[in-house]
């Protein structure tokens, strides 16, 4: 199990941070103390050799060489020295909010900073994720175990963190528990900024801000929507399941509503506690998880069970009672709950068993309908078998 921080685990699932997230801690503690060099520099404007000079040693001569990180650096100095100060500060309060959510007057402090402030130091803090991270040298630095410390690696660091106990690629995305698809040994999937880039950009390279998702997660569902924006008052991370430090699964249960001719999935709160239904509110909407997962349950899902459990009952020999159907119903329930980590839909699977099993009109209707199909089948292999002899 992933121990964060603070002593909790991750969004939905139980996951281990990338086996990069020391490099990118590295990598972030660099950037503070640029910050920090800005922050009580007494030059006028940005000087390149005095920058040189100063973090000489640390293998990062070629950070100057990217052409956003230059004009982004220069660009600080048309701050004044407290509004540098001021972004340092922030900075350091904002990375370090893993360690902050057991405070209750915590909340970032980035998107309070001053327009101008904000405006000319956002192009820097994204740089170091889309020209650095993810271009083709990476982050190159004395004490990196990734040489060139690429987004590729972060991705790659992330499905080791987490393979199966075969060791086997761990295709689950941890925040809709579907699928995602495998293209390469990373995955291709999508290195999600949970906090979004365009909001939070301090957070670019974060260790605890980067999580892979599924393609539909993160390009299609989430985007660039921001998990707090109905919290902008202090202790604002009480509202949220975070990657790597607060779970969710525990928090969920699945509600069936049947008024409609597909059944339609509804997520509620499994305790009845504030913050939980708060924060089941918000991830629902971030991930669209309802209208989704009605979505597999009508389409392919219910199919899945049905198919499974006649083909269990095709043996002539074999009782199809309600109890026999129920038991096998059982027994799928606790095998899917069990793997509900490691296999695609496997959770969402469980949950749609355990309605049937504890719902008598829903097994009624379950039961009549693969008992008729279970005995059309054997006639046809009777058939088939009476033809050969």
């Amino acid at each position: 199990m992933s121990i964060g921080r603070g002593g909790e685990t991750t969004i939905l699932l139980e996951t281990n941070k990338s086996n990069c997230a020391n490099d990118l801690d590295i990598v972030c503690l660099f950037i503070e103390k640029v910050l920090d060099y800005a922050a009580t520099d007494l030059s006028p404007s940005f000087d390149r050799i005095c920058f040189d000079i100063k973090f000489a040693g640390l293998g990062v001569e070629w950070f100057l060489d990217y052409k956003a990180i230059r004009e982004g650096l220069t660009g600080l100095y048309f701050l004044s020295q407290p509004q540098r100060k001021l972004l340092y500060d922030s900075y350091k309060a904002d990375i370090s909010f893993a360690v902050q959510l057991g405070k209750a007057d915590y909340q970032f402090s980035y998107p309070g900073l001053p327009a101008k402030v904000k405006e000319i130091a956002k192009p820097l803090f994204e740089a170091l994720y889309d020209d650095i991270l993810g271009g083709s040298k990476g982050f190159r630095m004395i004490g990196l175990a990734n040489p060139n410390l690429q987004r590729g690696h972060v991705r790659r660091g992330f499905f080791e963190a987490n393979r199966k106990r075969d060791n086997q690629f761990n295709q689950v995305c941890p925040a809709c528990l579907g699928m995602i698809e495998v293209d390469s040994e990373d995955g291709h999937a999508d290195l999600d900024h949970y906090f979004t880039k365009s909001i939070y950009p301090m957070l670019s390279v974060s260790s605890d801000n980067l999580i892979p998702l599924c393609k539909i997660c993160n390009q299609t569902m989430k985007r660039a929507k921001d998990p707090l924006e109905a919290h902008r008052e202090p202790g604002q991370l009480a509202f949220l399941f975070l990657p790597y430090h607060r779970p969710g699964i525990e928090s969920i249960t699945i509600e069936l509503d049947q008024t409609e001719p597909d059944e339609k999935i509804i997520v509620g709160v499994q305790r009845d506690k504030v913050n939980d239904r708060v924060r089941v509110a918000n991830f629902v909407s971030l991930f669209e998880l309802n209208d989704r997962w009605s979505g597999r349950i009508n389409s392919s899902l219910y199919e899945t069970i049905r198919q499974d459990v006649i083909s269990d009952f095709l043996d002539p020999n074999k009782a199809v009672t309600e109890q026999a159907v129920k038991d096998k119903l059982t027994n799928l329930f606790r095998a899917k709950m069990s793997s509900k980590s490691t296999v695609p839909d496997a959770y969402l699977l469980a949950k749609y068993l355990e309605k049937i099993i504890n719902n008598i009109e829903l097994f009624s209707a379950f039961y009549r309908e693969i008992t008729e199909v279970i005995d059309l089948e054997r006639e046809e292999m009777l058939a088939i078998e009476l033809e050969e002899e």
